[in-house]
């Protein structure tokens, strides 16, 4: 989990299937673990163009009583409209 990785949480592999997050600064605390049954977070793409305006994201309004358990009020108040997307060859 670097810096610009795109990563879903999961509880085991093949189980991520909510939200996504774009990883800001490495934060290798959420990849996994061999030598445990912590199978980490799954990483499936990354951000090639445009981590300022991810950046900028940060300053955003969040919504106190968005999100459940520890995700309450770290919720963006008003979505954010992803315009492009394209797999890299």
């Amino acid at each position: 989990h670097v810096d610009g990785a795109v990563s879903m949480a999961r509880l085991a592999p093949g189980t991520a299937t909510a939200d996504f997050f774009v990883v800001i600064g490495d934060l290798v605390s959420l990849d996994g673990k061999p030598d445990s049954d912590d199978p980490g977070y799954a990483v499936f793409g990354r951000v090639t163009e445009g981590m300022e305006i991810v950046r900028q994201m940060l300053d955003l309004p969040r919504d106190p009583n968005a999100g459940d358990a520890v995700m309450k009020g770290q919720m963006l108040a008003a979505p954010v409209k992803i315009l492009s997307v394209r797999r890299e060859q």
